[in-house]
């Protein structure tokens, strides 16, 4: 496992759904009441984390499999979580950090946990 190679990947992740989420809010005016944004967000979410799994197990020098995709993924977890308790929270959510756990945040959680696994699993 190449620590740090994950940590960038998860930040990467975080900076490309931040900057999704300024353009769905600001850009289009969509609120998280919107069907269509949640539609639009798990799509380029999926795209983001499969772009940094294959960014991550590119190259010959990181191992593959199931087991290192469940290791990617619980880094990016623990990423996203870290940057989301410095920037996200204080500054846009009024430090409610039960944002953390919402159905959405969960839902998102699992789809990237899938996406780790089988990028993982077709990269061995």
């Amino acid at each position: 496992m190449k620590f740090w190679r994950a940590v960038l990947c998860g930040a990467l992740i975080w900076i490309l759904v931040f900057f999704e989420v300024c353009i769905l809010m600001f850009g289009f005016k969509l609120t998280s009441s919107d069907t269509v944004y949640y539609i639009i967000h798990y799509i380029a979410f999926a795209v983001f984390v499969i772009l940094a799994s294959l960014i991550y197990f590119r190259g010959k020098k990181v191992k593959a499999g199931v087991l290192n995709g469940l290791y990617l993924w619980i880094i990016f977890i623990i990423a996203g979580i870290v940057l989301d308790s410095i920037i996200t929270i204080p500054l846009f959510m009024n430090f409610n950090y039960s944002f953390l756990i919402t159905r959405e945040m969960l839902i998102g959680d699992v789809l990237s946990l899938i996406i780790c696994l089988v990028v993982g699993a077709l990269k061995k």
